[in-house]
């Protein structure tokens, strides 16, 4: 953390000491002064830089302390050993503390200042040593905020809050100082009376979680095809992001092992969704519990047990249960979208039931004595192969808790059965690190992918030119996407795609089947990087991407085949939504509508993709102030995701939000309100309280909360979302400023215009680290710091008044004045 040649306690050590010594010399007469100074050239200097060092090696070892203690406590965090963290990041606090009150202590022109705990963060230093103070004061601000981030992962949020309140304290008053809060009079409407309108957010928001799906399908172990009704569950290619024509292939993502190894090649499975189109649905006879049944049947095929009769039973039974479900998908009709999404569930549910009698029978044969010394590492990638079956399923009804115990399960098996530097271990990591992205553990998440491709590197002996390892690194980039660090996630993204054209090249010179693929990863990871750059605005490079892999796709004929189409299809509303972005609505609205022609001949009328362009076409008439058409749009987007991806869905939410924020624009509160909670509960039940993706929705309810005048509830709302900024972003983020922002709004409208000054000051203390001086967040925070500041003059003017008023009638008017206390 510090240099080892000087670190900032040892210069700035060595600057108090230089000033002590004019001091002292300026106190002298020129006689006295030489007299001393040439007795101080002998033991009397020696001993003092003996001490100077000294103190400096002191605090040098302590904010080395420091520093290894923070490193044990985030140690203790990623093993949710909250407890043992929090005491290691409170060790760190007072090392950091303590030596920064000692070298204040030993600047001359601190030390009057310094008698108190309380005044060390407000001690003016000079300039020369400005820096080195502001230093460890960032090093208490990260410890701070790490015990703040324990507290919220705990469950204790008003814990949380006090350590984020410190922290944004802290910078908010080094700021102060370096800078006054600047007033420009333009005025505070647009601080606290605009209207809330999430619409476009949310739109962005789902179209966000859209891409990454798309690619986390395409380089991980999701495929669209492996879905209810559409196919056998467990049967097709695991990693391809063009499912159609994936039977055949001869690699698998998931272990990079041979096709003719079938097991080896289906045992990653984690498909995307519930959602398949009724089309494809009504062609196939295969369920997911027919799925499941072949494979108990082919367990009991070699089961020798003492228990056959009973599993014997439970199949018999299992297998009747399963053709009632298949009845109903054949009954189904296109139109009764609602039975065929509960048979779907109620498919899955039974799938599970006989996949967890499969795993039983499966562990007692394990258990059994064992003739073949080869056949005990199969045994065992069987069972982890159920399990992570298993978790796919779950995955399909958003059980997300069951899904990541049955991974992290199969990994245990895998690693004891193979150790841990074996593709199937690589994979089920990959699944894992899947899960945690989707509930927010980013960090977590990234650990899990890089071990991935650790392990994917040592296989292929540190050739990084592996498929695998790419899909890795892409990853890491969707989670850095779903962080917002859109820069890390590019870098991460653009070293995918420089593997992916290094090996297309290498296919395209073998002329093997490989070299499709291979063009289909360049182009998916094209994509993405598109939908980056058009998150950053840099809507120009995001056209590139788009049309150079559109032109890939083309010159490899690979847009003749159904799924160079669905890809087409999907860069086309990527397309689209540049041009929302432009404003230039009609040629995104004629790029939605090419996208929707083409997925329904692909897909069919029912089909999570199409809700989706009819939820961004709603978007377009949204922005047009054309309710009703938006309206039309986003309730037929609502009634395709519950007809594919079940009712319980959180994909459906941000479609929710939409139509709740034409209620608001129709200042239809409690509909507004009821949709938005709706969203809220699915969010929450899918993610959890502390999800990035619940924040916007708290927002709106707050919104209409403040509006409605319940300030209490609405400021406890806008707490969590301020919380859940912090957990995600940390402490210096825009989006904790807004939240900083909303609080000091409900304060105003209580008339509490200190807390609310205090609330803004945060807010602007952020937006100046973040969007600098002249940006447009800046100028408005100063400007209601401005205006809260007059209306506290003009109290604080009126108190003083009318304190004199009754104070000059108490003795004259004493029969009114009691009149006005009784008032």
């Amino acid at each position: 953390m510090y240099s080892s040649s000087m670190s900032p306690i040892g210069r700035m050590r060595s600057s108090g000491c230089k000033i002590r010594s004019d001091s002292s010399a300026m106190q002298s007469t020129s006689l006295l002064k030489n007299s001393k100074l040439s007795q101080r050239n002998g033991d009397y200097a020696v001993l003092l830089g003996n001490v100077d060092q000294q103190r400096k090696i002191v605090h040098e070892a302590r904010s080395g302390l420091a520093l290894s203690l923070d490193r044990l406590g985030e140690h203790h965090v990623r093993n949710k050993e909250y407890d043992d963290a929090m005491d290691a990041f409170a060790e760190s606090l007072h090392e950091k503390r303590s030596v920064l009150s000692q070298v204040l202590l030993n600047l001359p022109e601190s030390r009057e200042r310094c008698s108190s705990e309380d005044a060390i963060f407000d001690v003016d230093v000079k300039p020369e040593n400005q820096g080195f103070r502001d230093q460890l004061i960032d090093d208490i601000v990260n410890t701070l905020r790490n015990m703040g981030n324990v507290h919220s992962l705990r469950g204790e949020q008003d814990e949380a809050m006090r350590y984020y309140s410190e922290v944004t304290s802290l910078r908010a008053a080094r700021a102060e100082r370096r800078d006054a809060v600047s007033v420009d009079g333009s005025g505070i409407d647009s601080a606290f009376w605009g209207d809330e309108d999430t619409s476009t957010l949310m739109s962005e928001i789902n179209e966000d979680v859209k891409a990454l799906d798309d690619l986390f399908r395409s380089i991980s172990f999701r495929n669209s095809k492996n879905t209810v009704g559409e196919s056998s569950g467990m049967r097709s290619e695991p990693l391809s992001p063009f499912p159609e024509e994936e039977q055949n292939r001869k690699r698998s993502r998931g272990s990079g092992l041979q096709s003719d190894q079938r097991l080896e090649r289906e045992i990653f499975k984690r498909s995307s969704s519930l959602g398949s189109s009724n089309k494809s649905m009504h062609s196939s006879s295969q369920t997911e519990s027919a799925d499941a049944l072949d494979t108990y049947r082919s367990v009991l095929e070699t089961y020798n047990g003492e228990n056959i009769d009973l599993h014997d039973e439970r199949l018999n039974s299992l297998t009747l249960r399963a053709d009632l479900i298949s009845d109903k998908f054949r009954k189904a009709k296109l139109s009764d979208s609602d039975m065929s999404s509960s048979a779907r569930v109620e498919d899955i549910k039974l799938a599970l039931e006989v996949y967890t009698n499969a795993l039983e029978a499966q562990k007692e044969m394990s258990e059994a004595p064992i003739q073949d010394a080869d056949s005990e590492p199969q045994a065992s990638a069987n069972i982890a192969s159920t399990m992570i079956r298993m978790g796919s399923l779950y995955y399909k009804i958003s059980n997300v808790e069951a899904e990541l115990e049955m991974y992290r399960e199969a990994m245990s098996v895998y690693q004891l059965a193979f150790g841990e530097n074996h593709p199937y271990v690589a994979g089920t990591r990959k699944n894992i690190g899947m899960v945690l992205a989707e509930r927010g553990e980013y960090q977590e998440s990234i650990d899990e992918f890089a071990k991935a491709r650790q392990i994917y590197l040592e296989v292929n002996e540190g050739n990084e030119l592996c498929r695998d390892n790419a899909s890795a690194i892409s990853c890491m980039g969707n989670v850095k996407n779903r962080m917002g660090e859109l820069d890390d996630a590019l870098e991460h993204y653009k070293d995918a795609l420089r593997i992916y054209v290094a090996l297309e090249k290498q296919q395209k010179v073998k002329g093997t089947d490989d070299a499709i693929q291979a063009m289909r990863d360049v182009t998916a990871t094209l994509k993405i990087i598109g939908v980056v750059h058009a998150k950053k605005g840099n809507v120009d490079e995001a056209m590139n991407s788009y049309v150079e892999a559109i032109k890939l796709l083309r010159a490899a004929k690979l847009d003749k085949t159904t799924a160079g189409q669905e890809t087409m299809a999907s860069i086309m509303t990527r397309i689209a939504g540049i041009y929302l972005k432009k404003g230039d609505f009609e040629r995104a609205r004629d790029y939605y509508e090419e996208a929707h022609d083409l997925t329904v001949e692909l897909r069919g009328m029912n089909h999570p993709d199409i809700a989706s362009i009819l939820h961004s076409m709603g978007g377009i008439h949204h922005k047009n102030r054309d309710y009703k058409d938006a309206m039309d749009c986003y309730q037929e987007a609502v009634r395709i995701y519950h007809a594919t991806l079940g009712p319980g869905n959180p994909a459906v939410a941000a479609t929710l939000v939409c139509i709740g924020s034409i209620h608001y624009k129709q200042r239809n509160l409690d509909s507004a309100m009821m949709f938005y909670r709706e969203a809220l509960r699915l969010n929450r039940d899918a993610y959890g309280l502390h999800h990035p993706d619940v924040a916007p929705t708290l927002k709106s309810i707050g919104t209409i909360l403040t509006k409605r005048g319940e300030y209490d509830e609405a400021y406890d709302v806008f707490r969590d979302v301020l919380s859940i900024q912090c957990t995600v972003h940390g402490t210096g983020h825009p989006e904790v400023a807004n939240a900083y922002k909303s609080l000091g709004n409900i304060h105003y409208k209580r008339g509490e215009l200190a807390d609310a000054e205090r609330q803004y000051r945060h807010a602007l203390s952020i937006y100046r680290r973040s969007k600098g001086e002249e940006h447009p967040d800046t100028a408005s925070a100063r400007t209601s710091i401005e205006h809260i500041r007059y209306w506290m003059k003009e109290k604080r003017q009126r108190d003083m008044e009318k304190r004199s008023t009754k104070s000059s009638g108490k003795g004259n008017q004493g029969y009114n004045y009691g009149e006005q206390r009784e008032c």
